[in-house]
């Protein structure tokens, strides 16, 4: 059985996940949640790889992909110097500004 993916609801709950991120970086509960929405529809993102089509939009795709490196490298874990806590805030709010404008 085929699912068709509604990337406008999926924009409205990456844009609660990034703001709940963003207001308490730190929050066990919301990190959960990242892993498992990420577990779930992180791998959407490899169809504009494969597909010709690119069917995920690009802010879309961006945020999946930001939702790893958030609970990869997030802010409770200061030993992977690649991805600083400034530069995960800083591409978190981007990511969430670029969600808004296509809202």
């Amino acid at each position: 059985m085929s699912e068709v993916v509604d990337f406008q609801r999926m924009r409205r709950e990456l844009i609660e996940l990034y703001e709940r991120f963003l207001e308490n970086p730190e929050d066990e509960t919301t990190n959960k949640k990242i892993i498992s929405y990420e577990l779930i529809y992180g791998g959407l993102s490899s169809y504009n790889d494969i597909l010709k089509s690119r069917p995920v939009p690009i802010d879309v795709e961006r945020a999946l992909n930001g939702l790893s490196t958030i609970y990869q490298y997030g802010l409770w874990d200061d030993s992977h110097k690649a991805f600083s806590n400034d530069r995960i805030i800083s591409a978190a709010k981007s990511v969430l500004e670029d969600l808004k404008k296509s809202e």
